[in-house]
């Protein structure tokens, strides 16, 4: 069509700046397992990824999820920030997008107290 640009077909740029891992823990509400709220969480996992890149663009890499003993999970997000300062900014949103979207899915999990620890994995950080 006359007019229309044509525009190269490419993936959205990778992520850019200091890696920084931010770790989630999370508690089961009690009698579930974690196993029930993994399985909850994956089937929030685009969404959970649309969200964030929404809400973060280049800094949200991507996340994972795993158990830690019988009632205990982690969600870590890996994310970008050109400071600490930027790192924990974004790993506070990605926190509360978590427990929002974890809430609203009324997936078995105890958000009345989460811990969040944000690190670098690279040297090159301000």
């Amino acid at each position: 069509m006359a007019g229309l640009a044509e525009y190269p077909k490419t993936s959205p740029p990778e992520p850019s700046g200091p890696m920084y891992s931010a770790r989630v823990a999370l508690s089961c509400q009690r009698g579930h397992a974690p196993g029930q709220v993994l399985h909850a969480l994956q089937e929030l996992r685009s969404v959970i990824d649309d969200r964030l890149r929404g809400d973060l663009g280049g800094r949200y890499d991507r996340h994972t999820a795993g158990s830690v003993g019988t009632d205990k999970l982690t969600v870590t997000f890996t994310l970008r920030g050109g400071t600490h300062a930027d790192a924990i900014r974004s790993a506070g949103l990605a926190a509360g997008t978590l427990a929002e979207l974890l809430a609203a899915s009324a997936a078995a999990v105890d958000l009345s107290g989460v811990a969040l620890v944000v690190r670098a994995l690279s040297d090159d950080v301000v």
